[in-house]
């Protein structure tokens, strides 16, 4: 089995391909054209296995490799700094690095996710983008009415509220200027609208993402960028595992009999971390026993650690329901369901009673 590092970019490509032993058998600069890639996996001596790091534009390359490589992994940007040299950083150097960790079994790797599920996530960051570009035209608007003097009130997001400028009696450049921005941010709701509409329709085709629904304080965005940013729920051998990757685990150092817990991991999910801090609210109103605890944690450790631990509790849910491949059962479900146990016990107790007596 020959080992091929890769390290990648936007027009080239470096290789560095070493063999069983560890010898370097090729190393060059490629461009990143479809034929020139096809050519060059046709040269590399088979069969051999491929690493390249995980940079924005992984998409086409592994979808290439995986059809000449026996297997591909995604190589953990942040984890493979700890094998890198501090002092000499080159490209050629990189690749090396990659299948020299690679040919020797410590490669970090990360999941690669299926084609669909990178469609789902390009459709909701393409959403994300679009909110907050009208967030930063919302903000540019107020901050221009603030220095001319102009009264503003309502919510800029709605018509009603971009109506409700009084633009009377300004300077006509400043008139114009709000007109533009008024057409921006309407024509970015537009967009925004339609495409909640389509995260709605692939949300309602996936049933995980149906189950997700159940649970309090998830929408159709939300239920979808978890989903999609979790994959495959079986991957992790348990929730601490799935905590950790969430970025909801905090950091330790322990030595001797000293123990400090730092702030929260900053090698997370840094989508699926803030999906789970902005909908935990609405988990708390959701669940009584939530809110309770909620309570508690904040009297004594403050709000934000009341915040991270319900939040870590959302994310339990989020587990049990993706592994029950079912959908949340609220405390009245539950107490329900024990009420019909209890009662079909007692139904039998005394059928079983009466036909004794017989």
């Amino acid at each position: 089995m020959n080992y091929v590092g890769v390290d990648l970019h936007q027009k080239t490509s470096w290789f560095y391909v070493v063999d069983s032993c560890g010898n370097k058998l090729d190393s060059r600069n490629v461009p990143n054209t479809e034929e020139d890639l096809k050519n060059y996996f046709e040269k590399i001596p088979k069969p051999f296995t491929l690493a390249v790091e995980s940079t924005y534009n992984w998409y086409f390359f592994v979808d290439l490799a995986e059809q000449y490589a026996e297997e591909v992994f995604l190589a953990n940007s942040y984890e493979l700094k700890a094998f890198a040299k501090r002092h000499k950083k080159t490209d050629k150097i990189d690749a090396r690095l990659i299948a020299n960790v690679l040919h020797r079994g410590f490669l970090p790797a990360v999941t690669i996710a299926d084609k669909q599920t990178r469609q789902v996530r390009e459709l909701l960051r393409y959403r994300m983008n679009l909110v907050k570009d009208r967030s930063r035209n919302i903000f540019r608007l107020k901050a221009l009415l603030d220095k001319i003097g102009c009264y503003w009130w309502g919510d800029f997001t709605t018509y009603k509220g971009l109506r409700s400028i009084d633009t009377e009696g300004l300077p006509i450049i400043y008139v114009d200027i709000i007109n533009r921005y008024r057409e921006q941010i309407m024509d970015l709701s537009e967009r925004i609208e339609g495409i909640e509409k389509g995260v709605v329709d692939v949300t309602h085709r996936d049933v995980d993402m149906c189950n997700l629904l159940t649970i309090p304080g998830i929408g159709s965005f939300s239920a979808a960028l978890i989903k999609s940013e979790i994959i495959d729920i079986s991957r992790f051998r348990s929730f601490n595992r799935l905590c950790a990757y969430a970025g909801l685990a905090p950091r330790v150092r322990a030595s001797a009999d000293k123990i400090y817990y730092g702030a929260l991991n900053t090698n997370r999910r840094k989508n699926l971390q803030w999906i789970l801090l902005e909908n935990v609210y609405h988990f708390i109103k959701g669940l009584d026993r939530a809110r309770k605890k909620f309570e508690r944690i904040k009297s004594k450790k403050g709000h934000n650690t009341a915040k991270v631990s319900l939040a870590r509790d959302m994310l339990k849910v989020i587990y049990h329901v993706l592994r029950g491949k079912r959908p949340f059962y609220s405390e009245v479900d539950v107490s329900k369901k024990r009420e019909r146990q209890s009662r079909n016990v007692r139904i039998q107790s005394v059928a079983a009673t009466a036909l004794s007596g017989v």
